[in-house]
This record gives structure tokens, sequence and C-alpha cells, in this order.
């Protein structure tokens, strides 16, 4: 664990996302959420010198929205939304999975070929599209209101984004399993008398656990970027907001901004990038987590390998 710590991949992922969600926490617990904006800036006549969208180095950092919002704010605002959602999605995906795939994994070979031929479909079906027409009824903005409340939509979609990824996910976990329940010393654990849930806890999950990690970091980066394609199709977390003027986001979440700003991708291209490019630093830090991770668990393994010769 000491060596892990001491990784530079791992230092940079998991310091980037701390400092990115405590800021963000901090930011609504201190600040009541509230960003900062500057709508316009008059020369000491009283003329206009300044209105927004401000570009980057100019009166913030990484510009403005077309409101005068600060955007590396707003960004900043939006990190717990957006970081909590992909990993509240991942942890349901790997959790149902897990426990799916316990009753399911010593099923006949029969049975389980077809519940693989059932959902090896669903792997090659883009996400984005199943998602997209489960959810555009629900979370889209009418001329009437919302057909729902705030907390019917968040749910409703929590559902889709973790069911649409399970039945490949769970399969996936049922052949790991199977491959270790044909290992000599499973056979050698069931010979010498051991029950089933004995050596599943005792003999199976030892050697799988270490597997779920990698596996929860790589649904991360699935549910991060299937957020962003939905946000690009203006199905915004939580709600769009349509009418009269612009769409808008019921929260700062990052797809959100992508979502309803792409329309500036060619004369206030910061307004888009600014949240573009938190999505790859997020994206980039969980990979170099999880590629740490991989790596550590390689020495391990080889130190057990050569500490059994």
């Amino acid at each position: 664990m000491i060596r892990l710590l001491k990784t530079k991949k791992f230092i940079f992922g998991v310091s980037f996302l701390t400092i990115l969600l405590t800021l963000s926490i901090l930011n609504t617990v201190v600040n009541d959420g509230k960003i900062r904006q500057v709508q316009f800036i008059y020369n000491e006549d009283g003329t206009l010198e300044k209105a927004p969208p401000y570009p980057p180095f100019d009166v913030f950092l990484f510009g403005s929205d077309m409101y005068g919002y600060d955007m590396l704010h707003t960004v900043i605002e939006g990190a717990k939304y957006s970081i909590g959602i992909v990993l509240v999605v991942a942890f349901l995906r790997m959790i149902l999975s897990i426990v799916l795939s316990y009753f399911l994994f010593r099923v006949p070979d029969r049975i389980f070929n077809l519940i693989k031929t059932v959902s090896e479909p669903l792997s090659f079906f883009p996400q984005t599209l199943i998602a997209y027409f489960l959810l555009v009824s629900v979370v889209m903005y009418t001329i009437h209101g919302f057909h729902h409340p705030l907390w019917v939509r968040v749910v409703y979609e929590f559902i889709i984004l973790v069911l649409i990824a399970l039945p490949a996910l769970t399969v996936q976990l049922i052949e790991k399993k199977r491959r270790v329940w044909k290992e000599e010393f499973i056979k050698s654990a069931i010979t010498l008398g051991g029950s089933k849930r004995h050596i599943y806890f005792k003999h199976v999950l030892p050697q799988l656990y270490e597997e779920w990690i990698l596996m929860f970091g790589q649904q991360f980066l699935q549910v991060l970027a299937l957020l962003v394609h939905l946000g690009v199709l203006l199905i915004l977390f939580g709600g769009t907001i349509t009418g009269e003027g612009p769409p808008s986001s019921v929260t700062h979440e990052w797809s959100g901004l992508i979502g309803i700003n792409k329309r500036f991708m060619l004369a206030h291209e910061w307004i888009v990038y600014v949240p573009i490019l938190f999505f790859a630093l997020t994206a980039l830090s969980v990979a170099m987590i999880n590629k740490a991770l991989s790596d550590f668990f390689k020495q391990k393994e080889m130190v057990r390998n050569n500490r059994g010769i």
C-alpha cells in the first residue's frame, strides 16, 4: 500500500479529484452555491466598457458565460454533481452485477449460454441511444412543465443508467467467477468437503476483488462518457428546461453545461471547452488511478508467485 501511495499516477489522480470535490462542497456550504458574476464593466464616465461573455484571462481566468458567470467557478460548483452522479451509477452497477452474478454463476451451461446470447447484443448497441429514448419523455420540460417532480426524474435516470449496463456487466462477472471455479484449488476445496458458500467467500472472492476494483474504474469512465453524450443530446441530469429562451439545466453538472452551450462552439468556444477540459481531466485522473492500481496488483501477484516458488 505504501508503494501505491508513492506512485505519481495515483497521487495525481486522487489529489485532483479530492481537491475538486472539496472545493465544490465548500462552495455549497460556505458560499451557498453562489457563482461569481460580472454583468457589465463601466468606464469612469459611465459608458459601457465590457459586456459578457468575457474571454479567458480577462475578467476571469477561464472566461465567463453569456450571463457573466465565472466558468471556472461554475465548473467547480457542478463538480460534486457530475462526479457524484458517476460514482453512484458506477457503484450501483458493480454492486447489482456482483449480487446477480452470485446467484447465476453456477447455473447450467445451457442457461448461461442463453443469458449470454440475450445480453451480448446489448453490449454492441450504443448505450447512449437506449438511454436517450428511455429518458427523453421524462426529463424534457414541456409547455405544461415537467410531468414528474425532481426526485422522480433523478431516481428514474439513475435506474436507467444502471440497468442499461447490467446485463453485459453481469455476464462478464459470471465468466470471471466460472473461470476461477474451474481452478484446481477450488476442486481440492470441494474434495475436502468445503461448502459452496464457504468456497465462494474464502476462495473465489479473494481471487476477484482486485479485478472488481479495476472494473469499477472502467465503469466510472463509461458513465462519464455516457453523460457527455447525453448532454450533447440535451438530456440533462435532473431535467432539461426548455421554453422561449435557450435550454437550461436544473443543476450545474458538466454534461448540462456542454449541452446548453454547444451553440457557442464557433463564437465563444471557451464556454464549451472549459467543462470539456474538466471532463477530460477527471477521466484522465481515474484512468491514472486505475493504471496505478493495475500495476500495484500485478506487482503483488509477482511477489506472491515468487514466494510460492
